[in-house]
């Protein structure tokens, strides 16, 4: 049995660290959504969303802070704690296989092909919680098979603590227990052996949801990293029983609802088995469930079966692909039992099944390795924190970032890297008219404005906000004028009483950076768009002779319309031309225009400025 779990542990591990989640998540594919919560919570001993997951947090803090200190980043520790989890969810598919007198050898390769199906694959690289739940799950069965073989009252109650500690752990583990119950009743001691047995086994049931008090700890020490409120009662319990998901948790609508349940689940299950997994099932799976019918069949049976009408019943909350872990296990598992059965009447069928299993192995590795990779090797996340350099802000301010992968980043780099030590992470749902009474100036990414742009600000703190440029890809928003911050001031007019009164221009061997910052002394009901061009020549005739350019529709990335200019008010905006030489051009074109409806463009005005030795003079209006 070591041997074999051995072998298969060393051939998933080197499968699952090829693909290990080593940065901070960057990516918002659906399997990630929650990663770099879990990044950042672990190495700040933190909490996390409702249920607060809190074994999963209570035993990987201290696995990754020890990592760290031995030189391994936190990002890549907390994927390593997942990793684990998966390596011992594999070991236990082989352990359970030869409990069901499978062989060695098909045992060994059966739990190589479930370890490398798409869901057990993904979950082992990155930082999540299904990994952990899914060990449980299995052995919760392991030990059910083995009460199977015999009772045992201190095997039970291990089941009891287990048991517990998965339905702590995440909801998803409760449809597994009536499962339990019913499959071991005949083995449940009767009479007064049963009352005792069965209040010793609640309390140890019940000891499973202690880690709880380890969500309390956290906040009471003051953690830099707490969701909600653990410390009250009712910030407790709202985690708890995830009050705040409470419209994920109910029954289908109606008869269409649950088609398309039924319909996403088949679907997720077929991407999960791919062709060469139907095919080994559908030879393998009938020689399981033809007599002699051996009462083990039935357990896995009866658990793929309760977690199929969980995610029919409760499609709203979108736990398919993990719900399809232990179904597609489950029938992996019949079905090398089924094969197993086979082999044992013919022998030389036995090199032919190994053979099918890795060849489904093989194909699994094909396909779904370059889907784990385009999550775990997404540059996302380091290239929101890249952005950071680019931010125009005081030591110490205020950044506004959305709850999800960008503001996971952001707190990662600023709270767990400790870059930017007076930079302060915070999410939309703070009360942002309490903090710019004491702040003065916030700063967002212009990518907030999908869902958290000027509307949702002026909502928010019931005025209309100062906007305007704080570098690229960067808004400072304030109740208050904001200054402006360039290196040129001057008064220029554009057209039409729209002025330009100061720019800055920053070059280096990578890129150009521009600031214009603008304003206009009476209502301006068109909305323009700004340009920047770069030529060698005074005047671009031909497109050839136009070497690189920024657009924007709208002022500051479409921020700042000019229609909601207010009079006088200055309104900057940046724009940055990449991948450019200083010795390609001399001049720089500036200025604004709107197109019209049969696509022409009326140009409002234009400015230019010609290089004279390493300076820039605006030239012309």
């Amino acid at each position: 049995m070591f041997s074999c779990s051995a072998i298969t542990a060393v051939i998933v591990v080197c499968f699952y660290f090829s693909t290990l989640m080593w940065d901070i998540n960057g990516s918002d594919i659906r399997y990630a959504i929650d990663v770099g919560e879990y990044q950042v919570a672990m190495s700040l001993w933190g909490t996390v969303h409702p249920t607060g997951t809190p074994l999963y947090m209570m035993l990987g803090s201290p696995i990754v802070t020890v990592l760290d200190y031995v030189g391994v980043a936190p990002t890549a520790g907390a994927s390593f704690f997942s990793l684990f989890w998966a390596v011992g969810s594999v070991i236990l598919v082989v352990i359970i296989l030869l409990e069901m007198a499978v062989g060695p050898v098909l045992a060994s390769v059966t739990g190589v092909a479930i370890g490398l199906t798409k869901s057990m694959w993904m979950h082992a690289s990155i930082a999540e919680v299904y990994s952990l739940w899914m060990f449980l799950l299995l052995l919760a069965l392991y030990i059910a098979l083995k009460l199977e073989s015999g009772w045992s009252d201190k095997m039970g109650w291990l089941l009891a603590l287990v048991t517990g500690l998965g339905c702590a752990h995440h909801r998803l583990f409760v449809p597994i227990v009536p499962v339990l119950v019913v499959w071991l009743w005949k083995q449940i001691p009767r009479g007064t052996s049963l009352l005792r047995w069965g209040l010793i086994a609640l309390a140890i049931f019940a000891a499973g949801f202690l880690p709880y008090f380890d969500i309390v700890r956290r906040a009471s020490n003051g953690s830099q990293w707490i969701y909600g409120d653990p410390n009250s009662w009712e910030g407790f319990w709202s985690i708890f029983w995830a009050k705040e998901a409470s419209g994920l948790q109910g029954l289908p609508a109606d008869i269409d609802e649950l088609i398309s349940a039924a319909y996403k689940f088949v679907h997720v299950i077929n991407e999960e088995f791919l062709w060469p997994g139907i095919l080994w099932a559908t030879f393998g799976l009938p020689f399981a469930v033809v007599r002699p019918l051996h009462r083990k069949i039935w357990l896995f049976v009866a658990t793929g079966i309760a977690y199929l009408l969980f995610s029919v019943c409760l499609p709203r909350t979108g736990l398919f692909d993990q719900i399809s872990m232990i179904v597609v296990s489950s029938i992996f598992i019949l079905s090398a039992v089924g094969i197993a059965r086979i082999c044992g009447r013919l022998q030389y069928l036995n090199t032919i099944a190994v053979v099918g299993i890795l060849s489904v192995s093989c194909w699994f590795v094909v396909v779904n390795r370059p889907l784990v990779l385009d999550i775990t090797r997404d540059p996302s996340g380091l290239q929101v924190i890249s952005e950071l350099t680019e931010l125009k802000a005081p030591d110490s301010a205020t950044i506004m970032s959305p709850w999800g992968r960008r503001h996971f980043a952001l707190a990662y780099a600023t709270q767990v890297d400790g870059l930017y030590p007076g930079w302060n992470v915070l999410h939309h749902a703070e009360n942002w008219s309490e903090v710019l009474e004491e702040q003065v100036t916030v700063y967002t990414n212009t990518d907030s404005i999908y869902g958290f742009g000027p509307d949702w600000w002026t909502s928010t703190l019931g005025y209309q906000p100062y906007i305007s440029s704080a570098g690229y890809r960067w808004i400072a928003i304030s109740r208050d004028v904001l200054p402006m911050l360039v290196d040129n001031k001057d008064k220029i007019e554009l057209g039409k009483n729209i002025y330009l009164q100061g720019w800055t221009f920053n070059e280096s061997k990578a890129k150009l950076d521009i600031m214009l910052c603008w304003n206009s002394l009476v209502p301006v009901d068109v909305d323009y768009s700004t340009f920047v061009h770069l030529a060698a020549v005074e005047e671009i005739v031909i497109p050839d002779q136009l070497l690189a350019s920024s657009d924007h529709y709208a002022p500051i990335e479409n921020w700042r319309p000019t229609s909601s200019w207010q009079i006088e008010e200055v309104v900057c905006d940046s724009h940055m031309i990449p991948d450019v030489s200083r010795s390609d051009y001399r001049y720089i074109f500036a200025g604004m225009y709107r197109s019209t409806s049969d696509g022409e463009f009326n140009q409002l005005g234009k400015l230019a400025w010609v290089r004279d030795d390493n300076d820039w003079t605006l030239v012309r209006e």
